[in-house]
């Protein structure tokens, strides 16, 4: 797989440069911890135990575990805390352990009822805050990437927030299908199936407006688009995101017959799909040149 395309070499040479400092490991952490933080909201909206505890240990092993890979040295992880008031890398750590610590809590309380209402209210809270922080501080911190163009836009938080809640809302249904919330209300379940398809929707224009507005902004933008819709991640990027994760799972959810089986397929093609949204979007972030004015010396 080419790494560099009308590419800039170590050396100074005029051209853009796909960025390697995120990779597999870290799109696998955002892929948990969106997917996790969404599963926990929207299980604690209906009081769902074990959609919150599924939530919970993606975000604390998938999320939290993706980072201690990424890092270096883990030991200097603690860093990271110390600029909650400028980076959003640091706000999100910060909201993982508010949710680990919270989130158990509020689980604790769902199961067993031990604190009285007034604080089981302010840990229900928290915890569903934190967990709205997870949802959305990824496409946060990329955005700020203003050097990628790709991932330097405000679709990113969006991207982020659509992609976590579509995750949390089909997760929800297949954990829970044959549980009370679900089984004994057959309009709640429609109103999830809906949301699916509102969901997926949403997320395809946030997805082809993002493509657009690379294509035309910087050089690196439209490197980018041209990686993910012409040549190295094309043969993927197209059949698998918007093909499977969007197509496929839209007409599933709206068209086969209604059951679990119907649904497992749906989430097992849209997580297949976003799982590749996040690799693909990393290898695809492609570096403004540096050195634009170079080409006025080789006429």
């Amino acid at each position: 797989m080419s790494r560099h395309s009308h590419a800039a070499d170590d050396d100074f040479k005029v051209g853009t440069r796909q960025q390697t400092a995120w990779g597999t490991h870290m799109a696998t952490a955002f892929f948990f911890g969106e997917a996790g933080a969404g599963l926990f909201l929207v299980a604690q909206f209906f009081d769902f135990a074990l959609g919150m505890a599924v939530g919970l240990l993606m975000v604390v092993i998938g999320k939290g575990g993706g980072h201690l890979v990424h890092l270096g040295k883990p030991s200097r992880g603690w860093r990271a805390f110390t600029k909650i008031g400028s980076s959003w890398v640091s706000r999100g750590l910060a909201a993982i352990v508010v949710l680990s610590v919270f989130g158990a809590l509020h689980l604790w309380q769902s199961l067993h009822g031990v604190l009285p209402a007034p604080l089981a209210w302010l840990v229900a809270g928290i915890a569903g805050a934190a967990a709205m922080v997870i949802m959305v501080y990824q496409g946060f911190a990329m955005s700020h990437s203003s050097a990628i163009s790709l991932w330097s836009s405000g679709l990113m938080p969006i991207t982020s927030l659509v992609f976590a809640l579509l995750n949390g809302v089909l997760l929800t249904i297949v954990l829970g299908y044959n549980e009370a919330f679900l089984a004994g209300h057959a309009d709640t379940l429609r109103m999830l199936e809906a949301a699916v398809v509102v969901l997926i929707l949403l997320g395809l224009v946030t997805i082809l407006s993002m493509l657009n507005a690379a294509r035309y902004g910087s050089e690196g933008g439209r490197e980018s688009v041209r990686l993910l819709l012409r040549t190295d991640f094309a043969a993927t990027f197209v059949p698998l995101v918007i093909g499977v994760g969007m197509v496929a799972a839209a007409v599933l959810t709206a068209f086969a017959p209604k059951g679990l089986p119907t649904m497992i397929a749906v989430l097992a093609a849209e997580l297949t799909g976003y799982y590749a949204f996040r690799i693909l979007v990393f290898k695809a972030g492609t570096y403004d040149p540096v050195m634009k004015f170079g080409r006025s010396f080789t006429h």
